[in-house]
């Protein structure tokens, strides 16, 4: 279908992911895709003639339903990777932490203690603010990034997807403008979009977010908000210099706009020290800090805190209140027992030598092996880097290319929130071994090779799908 049509690969495969998504075609793998639902999931409509009904007709109804929210980037990124789960795939896209370095044990004995040995009442509904000992603690630590916070100005969430769910759904509406960095994390993107707001993209380079077109697009657009993550930038890895970070905050607060810094994983910063977080220099209550704990603790506990001071965290509050009411309180204090333990510091160490080693390897690979034409960012911090492709080759091309050689890369497209985007794909080293990191570049480098041998502009066949 991609050859007749004259089309991408992806176009195809997001085009059979809706018709599924209505249950007009199911697949079946190693045979097809065939019309209709899929028999196990559909159910005869008995009438009083006994005939069987038509699924199809009863699903009819679905199309005339409104949809109000969607996140096109998301559903394109599980799409194509969907595809990538298979043993001869090496998987540098995920962005995920180590699974063997996760402090299970300790979790564990913490989780036990604090069901047998805790008041049973702490399990009781809970404040949407969230527990009062976690709170405390976060506050405490942002004393370390320069921010000076109580336990009142810190909000539990459910993660730190849901932290800036609450921001966007509780101060930007439709029509907004909203400044964010160019690349920058495509959930974001979608939560951004799904609240009906103009996104505006910003570029980064190796100092972080490019101030001096902040500063223009500012007085242009007159934004709601910026958001960035000026620490372990995702996807370049890029850590935002401190002057920056400065005149950053002194915009926001000349032109009452709100900026959403996210710190997702500032703990892994590699070479010193990480500079003072942009809320550091906030005088006015303009900077919402947003701090997660799934890359420096475990994903599956779903905890992130957001600090933000008065009338801000009020609005806030009530948001979280609407949303999920409170985040669970035994995961709660199962995580502060941990993070309050000397345990959670000499965890932290261990992880971060292990992922920056893993940084260079990544990097040692990419100079053996990359042609000349391709460049890349030195990630000073986090799990990500970026790699700039010659403009002859498109992310989509790449991707297809890597997955014909075995590697799946993170199609930089996903990344951009402007049309049309450069060409680049990120690339994740934590949650793979040196070796195959080294083995998982090369494969992407002969993909490249054969792109450029091959010329760029004709549609090529992909080899990686076998069904849909």
């Amino acid at each position: 279908m991609s050859r007749e049509l004259g089309i991408s690969l992806i176009t195809v495969v997001q085009a059979y992911d809706a018709l599924a998504a209505e249950g007009l075609v199911h697949a079946s793998a190693g045979r097809g895709t065939f019309v209709g639902c899929h028999p196990a999931a559909c159910s005869p409509v008995d009438d009083a003639d006994g005939d069987a009904g038509d699924q199809a007709g009863a699903d009819e109804w679905l199309a005339s339903l409104p949809v109000y929210l969607t996140a096109p980037r998301i559903f394109e990124m599980e799409s194509l990777l969907k595809f990538a789960r298979r043993p001869d795939v090496i998987y540098l896209a995920s962005g995920t932490p180590d699974a063997t370095l996760f402090p299970v044990r300790a979790i564990g004995r913490i989780w036990h203690r604090a069901m047998v040995v805790e008041d049973p009442r702490f399990l009781q509904y809970g404040s949407p603010r969230g527990d009062a000992n976690l709170r405390a603690w976060i506050a405490g630590r942002c004393g370390a990034s320069g921010i000076q916070a109580r336990a009142d100005d810190v909000l539990i969430t459910s993660g730190v997807q849901q932290a800036i769910d609450l921001v966007a759904r509780t101060f930007v509406g439709p029509g907004d403008y909203v400044l964010v960095e160019s690349p920058t994390f495509l959930t974001a993107l979608d939560i951004f979009g799904a609240r009906g707001a103009k996104l505006v993209g910003v570029p980064v380079d190796s100092r972080g977010i490019r101030i001096d077109m902040v500063a223009t697009l500012v007085e242009r657009f007159r934004p709601r908000m910026l958001y960035t993550i000026p620490t372990a930038q995702n996807p370049t890895g890029s850590t935002m210099v401190e002057d920056r970070r400065r005149r950053l905050a002194d915009l926001a607060r000349r032109h009452n706009m709100l900026i959403l810094e996210d710190d997702s994983c500032s703990e892994f910063t590699y070479e010193g020290d990480a500079p003072p977080a942009v809320k550091a220099f906030d005088s006015g209550g303009h900077v919402i800090f947003v701090k997660g704990f799934s890359k420096t603790v475990v994903p599956g506990l779903r905890v992130g805190g957001i600090v933000a001071h008065s009338s801000v965290m009020s609005r806030l509050a009530e948001s979280k209140s609407v949303a999920d009411r409170f985040a669970s309180t035994l995961i709660q204090r199962t995580l502060w027992r941990y993070l309050s333990s000397r345990q959670y510091d000499r965890d932290l160490a261990m992880a971060r030598s292990v992922y920056r080693r893993r940084r260079d390897a990544m990097l040692r690979a990419l100079e053996t092996h990359m042609p000349a034409e391709v460049t890349w960012t030195r990630p000073d911090a986090g799990f990500n880097l970026w790699v700039n492709l010659p403009r002859s080759i498109s992310p989509t091309e790449a991707f297809e290319g890597g997955m014909k050689e075995g590697v799946a890369c993170g199609p930089g497209h996903l990344f951009i929130p402007h049309v049309p985007p450069p060409a680049g794909v990120r690339l994740s080293f934590a949650d793979k071994p040196e070796h195959v990191i080294a083995e998982g570049v090369r494969r992407l480098a002969t993909a490249i090779k054969r792109i450029q041998e091959q010329g760029s502009g004709r549609l090529r066949e992909s080899e990686f799908v076998t069904t849909v």
